[in-house]
């Protein structure tokens, strides 16, 4: 419901950078039950391959928006899949790593980043009615 509430809230009042990560928010939950549908439950014990595809295409492209935007929230947004990119590196290297901390590394943040959207957006709504429209990515 946090999900749907943020990229509503996003899709209307944000711009291009609120929307775009509105869109891999959305876009990792669609294509994680797409996941689930294919191939069944994860396996905490082990690297989930369809995550890491999902997790790694995500961090890229908020990595873009967050070195873009005329905005400092996205790289909350980008740091966070950080974690959820190094929990899958950590799990490659660890074996035994315990299913808990490899499931909290790469599940958690995405909570965190519905958290920071929202407020991004929040920021942005704020931001145009002090000062008018702006431009949405750094001019270059």
């Amino acid at each position: 419901m946090a999900l749907v509430a943020t990229v509503l809230f996003a899709a209307r009042k944000g711009d291009e950078p609120e929307q775009l990560v509105a869109a891999v928010l959305l876009s990792t939950f669609v294509l994680d039950v797409g996941n689930h549908m294919l191939f069944g439950d994860p396996a905490w014990y082990m690297v989930n391959p369809g995550h890491l595809v999902i997790d790694v295409w995500a961090f890229l492209t908020l990595l873009w928006v967050a070195l873009y935007a005329n905005r400092g929230w996205p790289l909350w947004v980008s740091a966070s899949q950080v974690l959820v990119v190094l929990g899958h590196i950590a799990k490659l290297w660890e074996v035994d790593m315990v299913r808990r901390a490899y499931w909290t590394m790469t599940q958690m943040p995405f909570l965190f980043q519905i958290v920071v959207l929202a407020i991004g957006t929040g920021a942005h709504v704020a931001r145009q009615r002090r000062i008018g429209r702006y431009h949405s990515w750094r001019i270059a």
